[in-house]
């Protein structure tokens, strides 16, 4: 009976460093220690133009907080050892056991990481509140544990700004922040980028916000569904020196937006098809494109962004392009680019992507 409860009694030390979400107490974001608590607002860059550009507070509190667990989940969002993480995880060194980052640490084990981090943070407003003007998407709260438990994490990430004084940090590197969206700026509008991307889509991009990730490392196609029934178009990345990647990357990211919920209403050519996912499993997962409804969408995406580079930045680097992405293991990708310039060469029929994408899954059937 001793060395039963011996044992009990270990196992209980050892899952006490396992702390699941539910077992940090509940934050109401109107406690008292938020009293005369005002947190700074994103930076934004030309609001007035179509694609804006801003650096977020709320992901950038995030992200560092990410860098904060140690990697010991094997995930960051971040390039490692640059000046602005380096300095940012010595400023706050001391708040590496705040509960916002061993929460956010707990739900990463748990699958909290990549494009669900930056989305399921876009369903709350600025002062930490879920927005009243959305559709909650419910595959991004089921990554979050649900949305009881995002609303807890905001309660927390704005404890940790408070007490860290996070806003006065962020603050400190405004100049920073508008150098780099300058610099986005200055590569969209140069390059036509948005005209572009409107022109292949057939459809404006509406309600566009580029969030700067100061020296991020990951990007994300990210948007909300907005209860009018229009799209918020959040793409989230870094402003890379490089134009050419910068460009492939934005250009890649937007057309997330368009193409992921036509995919969504495919359900039954993705259940017919899916067992083409088998032969390039592996070389997917390994890159995160862990089924197969998000290998069609990244096959899709890769071949109309290889197109559109074709009209931004010239032949070389649509060629540049798509031996990138057989290099890197699409295997159908030939295919996909074979229909999408059918539907390029055929825009009279075809006035809006939207309308084409039908006979684009007609693709994988074939393949199939």
């Amino acid at each position: 009976m001793k060395r039963f409860l011996v044992l009990i009694m270990a196992i209980l030390f050892l899952l006490s460093g396992c702390t699941s979400p539910s077992s940090f107490p509940d934050l109401s974001l109107d406690d008292p220690r938020f009293e005369g608590y005002e947190p700074e607002k994103s930076i934004y860059y030309n609001p007035e133009s179509g694609i804006k550009l801003r650096v977020s507070p709320m992901i950038e509190a995030t992200y560092l907080a990410v860098e904060m667990t140690g990697r010991s989940n094997d995930f960051t969002n971040y390039q490692g050892n640059t000046p602005y993480v380096e300095a940012g995880k010595e400023r706050f060194k001391e708040f590496g056991d705040h509960e916002f980052v061993r929460m956010l640490s707990s739900m990463m084990t748990r699958g909290y990481t990549y494009d669900a981090i930056p989305s399921s943070i876009y369903h709350f407003n600025e002062d930490f509140r879920l927005r009243d003007d959305i559709e909650i998407n419910d595959f991004t709260m089921k990554r979050s544990g649900g949305l009881e438990n995002m609303e807890k994490l905001m309660a927390y990430l704005k404890a940790f700004r408070m007490d860290s004084d996070f806003d006065s940090y962020f603050m400190e590197n405004k100049e920073e922040y508008i150098r780099m969206m300058d610099r986005g700026h200055y590569m969209l509008t140069s390059h036509n980028v948005e005209e572009v991307v409107e022109g292949f889509y057939g459809k404006p991009i509406q309600n566009s916000i580029i969030t700067v990730t100061p020296h991020a490392k990951n990007a994300y196609g990210v948007s909300i569904d907005l209860k009018t029934g229009s799209l918020e178009v959040l793409p989230t990345l870094g402003v890379y020196d490089d134009e050419e990647i910068f460009i492939n990357v934005l250009v890649h990211e937007i057309s997330h937006t368009y193409v992921n919920p036509l995919t969504a209403q495919q359900g039954d050519i993705l259940d017919e098809t899916k067992d083409l996912y088998e032969p390039i499993e592996q070389v997917m997962s390994n890159q995160a494109y862990s089924n197969w409804e998000i290998t069609v969408n990244e096959h899709i995406v890769r071949a109309n962004t290889a197109i559109m580079l074709r009209d931004i930045l010239g032949e070389t680097e649509y060629k540049n392009a798509l031996a990138r992405d057989r290099e890197r293991g699409f295997e159908y990708i030939d295919q996909v680019v074979e229909s999408v310039s059918h539907y390029t060469e055929n825009r009279d029929k075809y006035p809006t992507f939207q309308d084409y994408h039908p006979e684009m899954m007609k693709v994988f059937l074939e393949l199939k």
